[in-house]
């Protein structure tokens, strides 16, 4: 199990064409992938809605965990992704 903090840094949050992209990206992988943040629980990956339910705004610390097959690349696609300055 490997993990990664990134930071939210478009200035609409983690808003739901993102959490359904980050959805699909765990999906597809394979492994089980959550997210925290300090005020809210831990979510899975895998559902843009508990995605949404963290309320994660710009300069939201995020903690990606991801455990199963090329865990590397799952937390380096998922961190790109967060980490987009503009909306998707």
């Amino acid at each position: 199990m490997k993990s990664q903090t990134v930071t939210v840094h478009c200035e609409d949050g983690l808003h739901l064409r993102v959490a359904a992209q980050v959805a699909k990206i765990a999906k597809r992988w394979g492994g089980a992938v959550h997210i925290s943040s300090k005020d809210h629980a831990r979510v899975n990956a895998c559902s843009a809605m508990e995605l949404m339910m963290l309320g994660a705004a710009t300069g939201t610390p995020l903690e990606i965990t991801a455990d199963g097959p090329d865990e590397e690349g799952v937390l380096r696609d998922l961190s790109e992704l967060i980490e987009m300055e503009v909306a998707v």
